[in-house]
């Protein structure tokens, strides 16, 4: 894998339900453009929400683990997801509601795998991914 999997310490707690609302609400937002399809789109957002926990990990860390799960899909499928470029995805992110982010990321640090960390954040956005 690449230098990324090593960091991959997100969603070491459970997302309080107070903020699932606000959540589905932002992840139904429309974004500006339409280079991205949906499922990319609903990909990014899920992973955008892994920079909101305890280890505080930056955007461009986060953006690495993006860009590692598209290069794993890529070997696996045909037609993998694009890429955003890190402006682009530094937007999505900075775009998550700043309360939700500010309690997140003072927790504890709990190792997880990558399909905990994308199970996790999908099932709280209500996305099923086909």
């Amino acid at each position: 894998m690449t230098q990324a999997d090593d960091s991959r310490l997100f969603f070491g707690d459970r997302i309080p339900d107070l903020f699932l609302p606000e959540l589905r609400k932002w992840s139904r937002q429309k974004h500006g453009g339409y280079y991205f399809t949906l499922s990319e789109i609903n990909l990014f957002r899920v992973v955008a929400l892994s920079y909101a926990d305890a280890a505080r990990p930056s955007v461009t860390l986060v953006y690495r683990v993006l860009c590692a799960l598209i290069d794993e899909d890529a070997a696996l499928n045909s037609s993998p997801a694009r890429k955003p470029s890190l402006t682009t995805f530094r937007r999505i992110v900075k775009s998550l509601p700043e309360e939700f982010v500010r309690y997140m990321r003072f927790g504890r640090l709990r190792r997880v795998t990558t399909f905990d960390l994308l199970f996790s954040a999908a099932e709280v956005l209500e996305i099923a991914f086909k």
